[in-house]
């Protein structure tokens, strides 16, 4: 989908929030703004946002000499989530339905996100993943998902962000045990960006005990095919069933030409609008490629 131009908000603010936190002079901040809002002026708007953002998020880390500005924080958060694992399978295990109990506890994890205009609240998600149960998706394309996996032989799940990643892994754990048969691979971004996942996350909570995890070879803030390797390519062309997680895979894949299962929860009006739903709801939709 093309750019909104309240995405133009989000990559100052996003700038500036890194800026605050990697605690630079006051100078330095002046250059990188003055950067950004030149790289902005002229970017081509008929992009998504995702890739605009990248651009935005080279002039950042080129100028603070930091590639990964948030790997403190995706340690953190990882390692946090991880620590409500016993929790939250004792929530899936007392659930009517172990599948989409995991499904919706997975998309609740995508509140945890360092881009997007919301203040992300660590006691908020635990809140959500706690009352999970008596919560409906907004858009509940969930039996669908689950006819087309038990036909599949390969699924592709597109990463989003730290800590959400380990909801993830517990959600392909249910799919394995409802379908042993199936080989399902993890994508990651090929490279830092924001709090988006990357191989080193994925090490870091053994997502490679439940998944094949591989890098899609670029930095974008969510997946954008055309700049992809042919690897990713090649995955996400052949594999029977797509599972993408979050707003920015999403907004890279409005127009993409095959079928994939969108799970996320839309942080902002214009992406609520986009899918008829109310801002932070937990959505799982199927998009049908024309």
């Amino acid at each position: 989908m093309e750019l909104n131009f309240n995405c133009v908000v989000c990559n100052i603010n996003q700038t500036i929030k890194t800026m605050e936190m990697s605690n630079i002079s006051r100078d330095k901040q002046e250059i990188i703004m003055r950067e950004v809002l030149q790289y902005l002026s002229t970017a081509d708007y008929s992009k998504c946002n995702p890739e605009v953002i990248g651009g935005t998020w080279d002039i950042i880390t080129k100028n603070i000499n930091d590639k990964d500005p948030y790997k403190n924080i995706k340690e953190y958060y990882n390692l946090e989530v991880l620590k409500m694992t016993d929790m939250i399978e004792e929530i899936i295990k007392s659930s009517d339905n172990h599948f989409n109990t995991a499904l919706k506890i997975a998309i609740a994890g995508n509140l945890i996100d360092f881009n997007a205009r919301h203040k992300f609240d660590f006691n908020l998600l635990k809140e959500k993943i706690e009352n999970i149960i008596h919560t409906d998706l907004a858009i509940d394309d969930g039996e669908q998902l689950y006819e087309q996996l038990g036909k599949a032989k390969t699924i592709l799940y597109l990463g989003d962000n730290c800590g959400e990643i380990c909801l993830d892994k517990i959600f392909i754990k249910y799919i394995k045990e409802e379908f042993p048969d199936i080989d399902i691979s993890y994508a990651v971004r090929g490279n830092p960006i924001v709090n988006d996942v990357t191989s080193i996350d994925a090490k870091m909570v053994d997502m490679h005990s439940v998944a094949n995890v591989i890098e899609n070879g670029d930095s974008s803030l969510g997946t954008v095919i055309d700049r992809t390797s042919k690897e990713f390519k090649d995955a996400f062309y052949s594999a029977d069933v797509i599972i993408s997680k979050g707003q920015g895979n999403y907004e890279g894949l409005t127009e993409i030409d095959r079928g994939v299962f969108h799970l996320f929860m839309p942080k902002c009006k214009p992406i609520a609008d986009l899918v008829s739903v109310k801002p932070m709801s937990i959505v799982c939709v199927e998009y049908k490629k024309s």
